[in-house]
């Protein structure tokens, strides 16, 4: 979707739009499927550009990180960008960023393209290390047998790198 800028010159604009969110297109392995991405928004002419503010809802099945079930996910994301124009940039001396300079989007052309901002923001809201559950025991690493549902006959394999120093204590 591309955010036209000039609709916000006389007064607010509100948005809502759907977005299809490829899965391969965030490269995250752990992410299983992504339903679309619900943009509710209000973009609005700011001192220095724009400023568009709003909540991102989003739904998906995540693997987790330790089984390999498929757990879904939801949140209501709040999201929030200044946007600014290429001339506003800071310049090369004014190196020293702010906790708000990390928000802001500078465009050259009054017509913005929104997809690489919401890929960004999923990546930030996405679950780095997803768990079906905070006491999963996760997979055998010998047989791969599931360690929630039952255990395995499989022996902790010894460290060899000990060896020495266990003769010492003997």
């Amino acid at each position: 979707m591309e955010l036209n800028l000039e609709t916000a010159f006389e007064q607010p604009v509100d948005l809502s739009h759907l977005f299809e969110v490829p899965v391969e297109r965030l490269s995250r392995p752990e992410l299983v499927s992504l339903e679309p991405v619900a943009l509710r928004g209000r973009l609005e002419k700011a001192d220095k550009g724009f400023h568009l503010a709003g909540e991102l809802n989003i739904a998906a099945v995540v693997a987790c990180a330790r089984c390999l079930k498929d757990v879904p996910f939801s949140r209501t994301a709040p999201v929030s960008w200044t946007l600014a124009p290429v001339h506003e940039r800071p310049n090369a001396e004014e190196l020293e960023l702010e906790a708000g300079d990390l928000d802001v989007v500078f465009y050259e052309d009054l017509v913005l393209p929104l997809d690489p901002l919401i890929d960004e923001q999923l990546q930030l809201e996405l679950p780095m290390k997803p768990l079906c559950s905070e006491t999963c025991r996760g997979l055998c690493p010998q047989c791969g047998v599931d360690l929630n549902i039952g255990s395995c006959s499989c022996e902790t394999p010894g460290d060899d790198r000990w060896t020495a120093l266990r003769s010492l204590k003997s």
